[in-house]
Parts: structure tokens; sequence; C-alpha cells
């Protein structure tokens, strides 16, 4: 009797050590599988939206531009019709006025300022005495103020045209015709055609053909060379030498 109760003890004791056992192993697991801090941020899921198949467009970027060439860069390409251009000229030749009594052409001479807008457009302008008719010693002058707009034409040539319009004030003026009307001013549009050549990079000779429609005195009589009109025309051609800078 002694002995079974004695074999009952061990058998309860063994029960007991694995009971104790299993449960300290299922308090580890429990704590190893704990959930995480509830505190911690969720994940965004609307951080990414969902791809809708099409690639996305990527902006497009400004092309840089280009430095605009320097004054010496442009005088390499385009001589001396480079934008930015200035010729100082000198010019020398015939000038007449239309009409009956105007008498005989004679010289015309002047001065002149251009500046390249372009290396095709140009402005002009100048100041000049041309004796535009004479009887031996009476001669009539004009000492044009004028400005004009010019169009050259870049030609493969060493000769390149040009054309010009433009306006201006003539000094009007009558020598040696005794006490009569002598002395006026007026004003008028003229056109210009010409040609210049480079002779180098500084230097450009040409020559130039101006007509310019003048308003007249009407019924201002002069005894060497008439009765004025309501309009006269002036016209000359001159050689030119100019000095580019």
């Amino acid at each position: 009797m002694n002995q079974s109760v004695a074999n009952l003890r061990r058998a309860a004791s063994v029960v007991a050590a694995f009971v104790l056992i299993s449960g300290l192993s299922l308090s580890s697991a429990r704590a190893q599988s704990a959930p995480a801090d509830s505190s911690a941020a969720p994940a965004d899921t609307a951080a990414t939206p969902a791809p809708t198949g099409k690639p996305a467009k990527t902006p497009k970027q400004a092309k840089p531009k280009s430095p605009k060439p320097s004054y010496d860069e442009r005088r390499k390409e385009d001589g001396v019709l480079a934008q930015g251009a200035n010729w100082l000229s000198l010019r020398f030749g015939y000038a007449k006025r239309s009409g009956d009594l105007s008498g005989q052409g004679l010289v015309g001479y002047g001065i002149g300022y251009q500046h390249m807008m372009s290396n095709r457009y140009a402005f002009a302008a100048g100041v000049g005495h041309d004796v535009v008719g004479h009887f031996a010693n009476q001669v009539d002058i004009a000492v044009p103020f004028t400005a004009e707009f010019q169009r050259h034409f870049r030609w493969k040539s060493a000769a390149r045209p040009y054309v010009g319009a433009g306006g201006g004030f003539y000094f009007r003026k009558k020598y040696r015709t005794g006490n009569d009307y002598n002395t006026f001013t007026t004003g008028g549009a003229h056109v210009s055609v010409g040609f210049n050549s480079a002779i180098d990079e500084r230097h450009v000779i040409g020559v130039e053909a101006r007509a310019a429609r003048l308003q007249g005195h009407a019924g201002a009589t002069n005894t060497t060379f008439g009765t004025g009109e309501d309009s006269e025309t002036l016209w000359s051609v001159k050689a030119s030498w100019s000095l580019v800078y």
C-alpha cells in the first residue's frame, strides 16, 4: 500500500512539472508575438497612386538661347554691312534743277552719316551744298538737310546696290541776281539708288543718284531764273568715300 502511494506521488510530481514547463513556453510565445505599438503612425496607403498605364509627361525644358554675336564677330561675317556699323561719308558730284530757266547744273558736295540697323537696313542723314543751276556767275543754290532709310542688297559681288527713301529741309538761295526775290526755305521727299564697294574693312567707295520733289514758291519772280512754280525737282549724281567704324 505504501509502495503504491509513493508511486502516485512520483507521477503527480512529473505531471506538475510538465504543466509548469508548458505554461512557461506559452507565455514566452505570446510575448514574442505581441502586436506593435498602437501609437506608431499607420502606413500611408494613398501616397502612391495606382498606375494608369500612361507614362507621366515630363515638363519641357526651355532651350538655352545662344549668345548674341559680338560686333567684331558680325564684322567678320557681314563686313561693312554688319549690324551696328557706322559710316562717315564725303560726297562729290553733279547737281541740277529741272525747269526751262534753270541754266546748267554744276557741282554738288556734302557729308553724310549712316548707321546699319541690321545687315540689310540702314538709317542715313546728311547735309550738302549743291549748285543746281547757273548762268555765267549767277547761281541757284540748294542746301539740303535730309534723312532716309535704306535697303541694302547683299549680292555676291564687289558692288552691292541699295535703295533709299526719305525727305528733308532745303535752304534755297539765288546769288548775284540783283534785288529780286531770291531766298526761301522749302521741304520735300526724295528717293535714291546707289552702289557701294568695300576697299577693305574700313573704307568704302560708291556712287548715288537722288531725285527730290520739293514744294516751290509759285509766283515768285527772279529776272534770271524766271517765275517760281508750285513744285520743283532737284536731282544729283555723286561719288562717295566712306570711313566705317
